[in-house]
């Protein structure tokens, strides 16, 4: 059976080779187990999110979908394929994907007027993912506002930026997430990488170690088992 989720990850996919899990992240050490519990259970209670990097090749298509991996059965996705007007008539409960917020002439990019629309539909209740060339959430908030016009209250519709590092490593490079931006009424805090986790989170922090420790890595898997729990 087709899952509509998948397929938006595997089409976000520009390098080839197979998409990441929270699972493989997690054995990377680019998310700890906390973190991508915490995360996990922000998607399950309706977060928009950034994912950000200023260099390219740094992961965050890869993070970005791996995360939308984990989102639940009953919601609807929506790639902003500038040909395609469900992402423009999205309403509440809605997951909307850009690939990236770029000026760039790819599928999925949006930037712009597309990008306004993008954000409009965050303000009338759409959950909204992307990433972008930013390491910080006052950068991001640069590019959109500034460099876009989009409303600064609409820029507020992402309650997380996710920005990852990268160094270098022995096996060449290495792409880590040190802390997550979390907004809320007092602003920008940060989330650091063994956060404090709910009971739920704890529960989510067990069903990845399950995964890894059965031999679960690959998204389908992954979410496949993670609707079924």
């Amino acid at each position: 059976m087709s899952d509509r989720v998948i397929e938006v990850v595997k089409r976000s996919n520009q390098r080839g080779g197979r998409m990441l899990s929270l699972v493989d992240l997690i054995e990377a050490n680019t998310l700890t187990s906390a973190q991508a519990a915490w995360l996990t259970e922000r998607l399950e209670n309706g977060a928009s999110f950034l994912v950000g990097a200023v260099p390219g090749g740094a992961g965050k298509t890869a993070v970005m979908g791996a995360l939308i991996t984990m989102l639940p059965a009953d919601e609807t996705v929506h790639v902003t394929l500038s040909g395609s007007s469900g992402w423009r008539q999205a309403g509440p409960g809605a997951c909307l994907v850009a690939y990236e917020i770029s000026p760039a002439s790819y599928e999925g990019y949006i930037w712009g007027e597309e990008l306004r629309t993008f954000m409009q539909r965050g303000l009338e209740g759409a959950r909204l993912v992307a990433n972008l060339h930013a390491d910080d959430p006052v950068r991001a908030r640069r590019q959109l506002v500034d460099d876009n016009a989009v409303a600064p209250a609409a820029f507020d519709s992402f309650e997380l930026f996710i920005p990852i590092t990268v160094g270098a490593a022995s096996t060449g490079y290495s792409r880590v997430i040190e802390q997550i931006a979390l907004r809320d009424t007092e602003g920008w805090s940060s989330i650091e990488r063994h956060p404090e986790l709910s009971p739920r989170a704890r529960e989510i922090a067990a069903f990845l170690d399950d995964c890894a420790a059965s031999g679960i890595r690959r998204i389908e898997a992954v979410r496949e088992r993670w609707l079924q729990r």
